[in-house]
Order: C-alpha cells, then sequence, then structure tokens
C-alpha cells in the first residue's frame, strides 16, 4: 500500500511535542495576560482582496488561495497583524483606542522546499494598536519578559530601526527603486554586491560611507558607530533616540538581553520604525519578530499607529527540553469498566490517570 503523504512544509506533531508546544503557550499567554492584553480570534480565512488591497508587494505564490461558492478568492491568513488590524476597522470602528490584543493562531505561507521553513506555523503574540512610538518601550519589554519565560537559553534579542535607512535614504537623495535594493543588499549583508551597487549612485563620500558601513552596525557598539557614521542631523538625532532606549532597557533590568542591529532593514513597505527578532542557538531563523506598522491600519480604513510582534512556537520545539507528564495507570479486571471509571475518577483529583483493562487481573491495582 502507498503511504499517505502530507503537503511540503507541514508537520504532524507527537503527544511529547504538542505538551512542550501547550505549555510554550501557556507560559508566553501569562506575560500577555499580565501586560493587560486581551485575547481575541480571527478566522483562519480572509478574503485575498484583503491582502491584495493593502499590501503593494504583495508575493500572491506565496498564499494558499482558493474559490467560495459564489467565485470569490479566498486564501488561508499568512499572518495575524492584516486580521486584526481589519477587525479594528471594521468591529471597532466606532471605538477609540488604544487597543492591546493578543492572539495565538495558525498562519500559512507557501515556501520553497529547500527554505528550512515551515508553511504552517502557530503564531502566539500581541498587537498595540492606537499609540506612538513612546509605547516600543512596553512592548519590548513584553517581548524581553516573554524570552525570559521560555525554557530556551542563551537567546538574544536584535533591534533594528526601519526609519534610520530610510532617513539616511532621504538625506542622500538616493531614488525610490534604488533604495529597494539597497535595503535588500543591507538586509542580507550582501556586501559585494551592495559595494558595486554604492559605487553605481551619485552620492556624496559621507553617505557612501555610511551605506558602506550600515550592515556592520550591530553589537554593543552599535549606537556609538551610528553616530559616528552619521552624516546629517536626522540620522545623529535618531540614533540618540536608541541611546535613550537602552538606557531605559537597562535601568528595567534587561541589560545584556539585547543588542542593536542598524543593518535591520527588511520590509520598508511594512515597517515604519522599531524592527525586533530574537535568536536562539541552534535555530536558524527568528524565533520572536515584530516591529512598529504606523502606515498599515489606513490602508483597511482606520488610520492608527501600531506596533506589534509574534512569537513562532513551532520553531521553539527543537530547543527546548522535553515534558515529563505524571501519569499513572490504574489496571483493572477486564468485566469491571464501570467501577475502574468510579475509581478513576477519585485518583484524578490527584493527577492523570490512564485506564488498563487486563483479562488476568483479578483486581484493580494503580501502577506509577
Amino acid at each position: 500500500m502507498k503511504q499517505m503523504q502530507i503537503p511540503s512544509g507541514m508537520r504532524d506533531l507527537f503527544p511529547q511535542e504538542c505538551a512542550v508546544k501547550r505549555d510554550l503557550e501557556k507560559r508566553i499567554s501569562r506575560v500577555f495576560d499580565s501586560y493587560g492584553y486581551e485575547k481575541i480570534e480571527t478566522p483562519l480565512i480572509e478574503f485575498y482582496a484583503t491582502y491584495q488591497n493593502t499590501f503593494t508587494s504583495l508575493k500572491e505564490e506565496t498564499m494558499y488561495k482558493f474559490v467560495d461558492e459564489s467565485g470569490q478568492i479566498l486564501t488561508l491568513r499568512t499572518d495575524m497583524t492584516l486580521p486584526i488590524a481589519r477587525l479594528c476597522a471594521t468591529k471597532y470602528g466606532n471605538v477609540s483606542g488604544p487597543f492591546r490584543f493578543s492572539y495565538c493562531g495558525n498562519i500559512y505561507k507557501v515556501r520553497q522546499n529547500f527554505a528550512g521553513k515551515r508553511n504552517e506555523v502557530t503564531d502566539c503574540g500581541i498587537e498595540l494598536i492606537g499609540l506612538d512610538e513612546d509605547s516600543d518601550l512596553e512592548v519590548l519589554s513584553c517581548a524581553l519578559d516573554v524570552m525570559k519565560t521560555l525554557p530556551a537559553e542563551n537567546w538574544t534579542l536584535e533591534i533594528g530601526n526601519s526609519n534610520f535607512f530610510r532617513l539616511a535614504v532621504k538625506e542622500a537623495g538616493i531614488r525610490h527603486e534604488d533604495a529597494a535594493v539597497l535595503a535588500d543588499l543591507t538586509d542580507r549583508k550582501a556586501m559585494t554586491d551592495l559595494m558595486e551597487k554604492l559605487d553605481s549612485l551619485a552620492i556624496s563620500e559621507d553617505a557612501g560611507r555610511f551605506f558602506r558601513r550600515l550592515p556592520l552596525l550591530n553589537g554593543k557598539d552599535a549606537l556609538q558607530e551610528a553616530i559616528r557614521f552619521s552624516f546629517a542631523d536626522s540620522l545623529k538625532e535618531e540614533a540618540q533616540r536608541f541611546v535613550r532606549l537602552e538606557e531605559d532597557l537597562n535601568s528595567l533590568g534587561y541589560g545584556g538581553s539585547f543588542v542593536f542591529d542598524f543593518g535591520k532593514v527588511p520590509h520598508l513597505d511594512y515597517y515604519t520604525g522599531i524592527i525586533f527578532e530574537a535568536f536562539v542557538p541552534g535555530i536558524g531563523t527568528a524565533v520572536l519578530s515584530g516591529g512598529r506598522y504606523d502606515d498599515l491600519l489606513k490602508k483597511v480604513g482606520r488610520d492608527m499607529p501600531a506596533i506589534g510582534f509574534s512569537v513562532k512556537t513551532d520553531y521553539l520545539l527543537d530547543a527546548v527540553p522535553e515534558i515529563r507528564t505524571e501519569k499513572r495507570r490504574l489496571v483493572y479486571p477486564k468485566p469491571q469498566l464501570r467501577e475502574a471509571l468510579q475509581y478513576a475518577e477519585i485518583l484524578r483529583k490527584d493527577g492523570p490517570v490512564e485506564l488498563v483493562p487486563d483479562e488476568n487481573a483479578r483486581e484493580m491495582e494503580v501502577k506509577g
């Protein structure tokens, strides 16, 4: 008989993995609850047009699409942020913010087989909608507290700033098309291609020096380096804002848990300010990611600033220890199932009990 397969990028989870995942979700939710975020749920399926009308650089080949009975194109949600933005613009359209929402649900994105990422991932995250960049500190604190509560070691939160790149492009007079290429090369730290691209641009020597250094502006000296290579007052002011952010995070006890990476500039059509990702040794992708996206909600009908992040619990499964579930076994004579159920009900007050019928047993016996 031909073995049945599951679609590419999907994964079956076994009982032990489910136990770990459930524990992770509980830990994360407790932190969200402690910050006053309220849990909501949105449909797994959205109209494809919702994404199409919101994102200018939509990659439809990464989406699972199908058609409903009326011929409208539907899609499995690729993230949780857009559905929540839609919710704010419709169901909460007449309610003043700010809104603090939390969620935990599956998202779907078609990826290349060799990319090493899954097509189905559980996202547990928050969205803070209606407060400006002064609230970045709150959300970063929440993200750091989430990472602290997870049973993972030697993790690091990397903090970037899409505004730093955007301001530099404006000050240097770089065209939008060239800026998009520079952003991609900088984010991927493709230094050879970046140098060639910069050599082709008519920009000042100071601006060229800045963009050549930008991918390397990370680590403990990143802030001082960012200030030193800033070739305009607007860049220096933006870097100074992050100096204050570092001071605030250190004063809150998070020193040593984060670093700055100004070369982190992905998705400039989405992020409008701070960007951050958390990495755990042994996992080749970020387990937590987020940032500020002040322009998204006005695209769905309500102009409000917003920031959020999510944790990909599936990527953590291989990096955290197994959970041992203490379970007792009640062995009982096969004809005594009713009596065994009655006895098990009493025993379950002290933990899980598994019923085990035994044709040779003469009386009930608790094991384990």
